[in-house]
């Protein structure tokens, strides 16, 4: 099973060490994980060719532009202060942990940033499934679950993961693979992406 391909495991941990660095227009990109959403709401492990989902972190580094696949596009920064981003013709300011929507399939431009961002990047092919970003902000007096179809991204902050009486410390920008029936809880102070896939 290749890295893309990450078992997806109610509950598991994706670890962004355990994924490889390779280069897209603006800089670099770790793929988190991709696949597809069965019947159930369930997310299930694919290549990024088989796969109508796909979850990565992205920095940007220079001025350039990328033509998207023709796909629904969310990107959130996480790291950084700002990114302009021109899309069909329209400027759209990327500010932190404030996710940006686009559908196109035509060339989109970022200027040059004044450090190195990163990104959290979601793609879904809207006629199979629907994805949707919000920021959330977990506490030791309010867990964040993760129910079936979600990914958390802890991308700032210290937080654990909780499953059952069990728990495991989540490093920064780590992914837990969210599940109805194992109930993963995410508790303690900072901010989470939570990535919804569903039926569209």
């Amino acid at each position: 099973m290749s890295e893309a391909q990450a078992s997806l495991a109610p509950g598991s941990i994706l670890e962004l060490a355990q994924s490889t660095k390779k280069q897209w227009e603006l800089g670099q990109v770790r793929l988190i994980a991709s696949g597809t959403l069965a019947q159930d709401g369930t997310l299930q492990p694919s290549s990024p060719r088989e796969g109508t989902w796909q979850l990565s972190i992205r920095s940007i580094e220079k001025a350039a532009s990328f033509t998207p696949a023709p796909s629904a596009q969310v990107f959130t920064l996480i790291a950084g202060d700002f990114a302009q981003l021109e899309v069909d013709g329209h400027q759209h300011g990327l500010e932190p942990l404030r996710p940006l929507k686009f559908d196109t399939g035509k060339p989109v431009e970022a200027s040059q940033p004044t450090e190195e961002l990163l990104i959290v990047h979601v793609a879904a092919e809207p006629a199979q499934v629907r994805a949707t970003v919000r920021i959330v902000e977990p506490s030791k007096k309010r867990e964040q679950y993760l129910f079936d179809g979600q990914l958390g991204i802890m991308v700032q902050g210290s937080a654990k993961l909780l499953l059952g009486d069990s728990e495991q410390q989540l490093n920064l920008r780590d992914t837990v693979v969210g599940s109805d029936a194992a109930e993963p809880r995410i508790s303690g102070r900072g901010f989470m992406a939570v990535v919804s896939f569903d039926q569209p």
